[in-house]
């Protein structure tokens, strides 16, 4: 993965650009890419949010990818996605599926890259769900994405991770 940005083909009336690149070196000694990006989005405004969000707000983090070459058209499987919330301080981190039942959105099963070469999918956060560490009134998080292409047969054909960036949480909405 690299600190390139490069301007979607899938999306491209949006302004933000895809952030994460992953390049898979074929047997022939070329290469074929994967471009991706996470965000966390208000659901006031339907953009990015700021970095500064209240645990009774509620937000969705939407998830694209983006690939480029022909390999991608004989290749099935599932895409799976998380976030994952490092304090900064003292405190235990974890992953968003972790406190969301059943993974809503985490995953999209099924896909076929003969279908699609783009994929966007979004995870609802309901109010609440982010909960700040005992006795803390606000607590800042270094947030990253990680996102991983299981094939049908078992290997990993796409593994990525992206930071995103240090958000702030704070008690109420």
């Amino acid at each position: 993965m690299t600190e390139e940005s490069v301007r979607s083909r899938c999306w491209p009336d949006d302004p933000d650009y895809l952030d994460g690149k992953t390049e898979i070196e074929l047997p022939s000694r070329r290469y074929t890419q994967v471009f991706w990006d996470a965000d966390i989005i208000d659901l006031d405004d339907k953009n990015k949010a700021d970095t500064i969000l209240g645990t009774e707000q509620a937000f969705q983090v939407r998830f694209r990818v983006e690939m480029r070459g022909r390999l991608w058209r004989c290749m099935t499987g599932d895409w799976l996605f998380d976030v994952g919330f490092k304090p900064i301080g003292p405190g235990r981190g974890f992953f968003l599926s972790s406190l969301l039942p059943g993974n809503p959105g985490f995953e999209f099963k099924g896909w076929r890259g003969c279908d699609t070469l783009c994929i966007e999918q979004y995870v609802d956060v309901p109010p609440g769900t982010i909960k700040l560490h005992e006795g803390q009134d606000t607590e800042v998080y270094e947030v990253a994405a990680k996102l991983e292409l299981r094939c049908c047969d078992g290997h990993v054909a796409v593994a990525g991770y992206e930071a995103l960036e240090e958000y702030e949480f704070f008690r109420g909405a």
